[in-house]
């Protein structure tokens, strides 16, 4: 949702009738009939999570014991991220408008300490996505436009974690052979790196409908990008474990992954009464029932890994509210938005990505620097539900737990028109 720092401060809840700053290129394109010259937005926001785990009974397979998962709880796994948007909005005629984004739309990261007892399930996780997004919107009528756009998107992630040859090894030998080697549960950790990029193609458009001068509706709609991830696999192989490659598993190789970016459709209506007071408000869809397992396919004799997650459709609600000053110089807004997960339950709950239905609280100002240049600052806080985890990993260990998370957000953004 980071592509406006206006639109933060109420969060979100105007973005699909957004005409105040250029971030309407990727809320709904549409919107872009209503300016008028030049508009060049430019924004960033650092995003300060906190991410702990408390431990529960994690364990080993019940198959070999089901003997106590040994390790920490990983510390705060979260880390400071920094996002960027810039969008360029200028009317080529009456009735047509040029934009262009580029932006973040999807990205993550999180990184335990390395012997922690979710090591087996993830260590770090990275996927860090870039959008280009140029679209064209047409004034139908003095009430109605249309908008659509195109998307060129360049994504890439990083994933590692631990392997358990202890348990490997008594799966597949038996455990007099294994322990003659040394190869026992949790004491011949190895190690795997899954490292790729793809580029992907996808496309956008809405309608913008002012049914009188201070009412507002908009819809939109993106479409989903499918990525074919592809990049390699290295292993680490403790000594004593170099039989279990023999076959040409574990080895360094080609690995492909096939990953679906959703489609989303998002719904907006806002109103200024003959006061200084006006209301946003949003839902928006999303189609991530598209998202029910991640398998990585090896190019050696590796089995695919099929991480299960059984994804959800979700929604999202918004709700804010903006106060004008009577001097026109500030702006100031607040919202509130309830932001479904579309994890299921902590069976599916990976540690890489551990997520639970969100809140949002959210404040913001726009101050006019110039008769032409605006500035945008935003903060939000967003509330979780503990989410529990109880998911079990490719050695059949299993996760049990929950995770404290909450989320902290600033934004800073200037729009200049000219």
């Amino acid at each position: 949702m980071e592509q406006s720092v206006k639109e933060l401060g109420q969060a979100f809840s105007g973005a699909p009738t957004n005409t105040e700053d250029g971030s309407m290129v990727f809320f709904n394109p549409a919107a872009m009939s209503q300016v008028h010259g030049k508009l060049v937005s430019v924004s960033g926001y650092i995003v300060m999570p906190s991410v702990t785990f408390k431990n529960d009974a994690s364990q080993l397979s019940p198959l070999i014991g089901g003997t106590p998962l040994q390790g920490g709880n990983g510390g705060d796994s979260a880390s400071l991220a920094f996002i960027p948007n810039f969008y360029y909005v200028q009317s080529l005629t009456e009735r047509f408008t040029f934009g262009l984004g580029v932006n973040v739309p999807f990205g993550m990261r999180n990184s335990y300490q390395s012997d922690w007892k979710g090591r087996y399930q993830a260590i770090d996780s990275e996927l860090e996505t870039i959008n280009i997004n140029p679209a064209l919107s047409l004034k139908i009528t003095e009430k109605m436009s249309f908008g659509a756009g195109f998307n060129i998107q360049y994504l890439q992630s990083k994933l590692t974690n631990a392997i358990d040859f202890g348990t490997v090894c008594l799966q597949v030998s038996g455990s007099m052979s294994c322990a003659s080697q040394g190869l026992l549960p949790q004491a011949a950790d190895g190690h795997v790196r899954l490292k790729g990029d793809s580029m992907g193609l996808g496309y956008n458009f809405g309608i913008f409908y002012t049914p009188s001068q201070n009412t507002r509706l908009g819809a939109s709609y993106r479409s989903r990008i499918n990525h074919d991830v592809t990049g390699n696999a290295n292993f680490s192989v403790p000594g004593n474990a170099i039989a279990l490659s023999q076959n040409g598993a574990f080895v360094d190789t080609n690995a492909r992954i096939s990953a679906t970016m959703p489609d989303n459709v998002m719904f907006g209506f806002y109103h200024r009464f003959n006061s200084p007071w006006a209301i946003s408000a949003s839902a928006l869809w999303t189609h991530w029932s598209l998202v029910q397992e991640l398998r990585t396919e090896f190019s050696s004799a590796q089995p695919d890994d099929v991480q299960d997650l059984k994804w959800k459709n979700t929604w999202r609600y918004a709700l804010g509210f903006s106060y004008f000053s009577q001097t026109g110089k500030w702006t100031f807004r607040t919202g509130f938005a309830y932001d479904q997960t579309p994890v299921p339950n902590s069976r599916y709950r990976s540690p890489r990505i551990p997520d639970n239905d969100r809140y949002w609280l959210t404040a913001g100002f726009t101050y006019a620097l110039l008769k032409n240049i605006n500035v945008h600052g935003a903060y939000a806080h967003l509330f979780f539900t503990d989410p529990s985890v109880n998911r079990s990993g490719s050695t059949d260990d299993r996760l049990i737990g929950s995770f404290s998370e909450q989320i902290n957000i600033l934004g800073l953004q200037l729009d200049w028109r000219f």
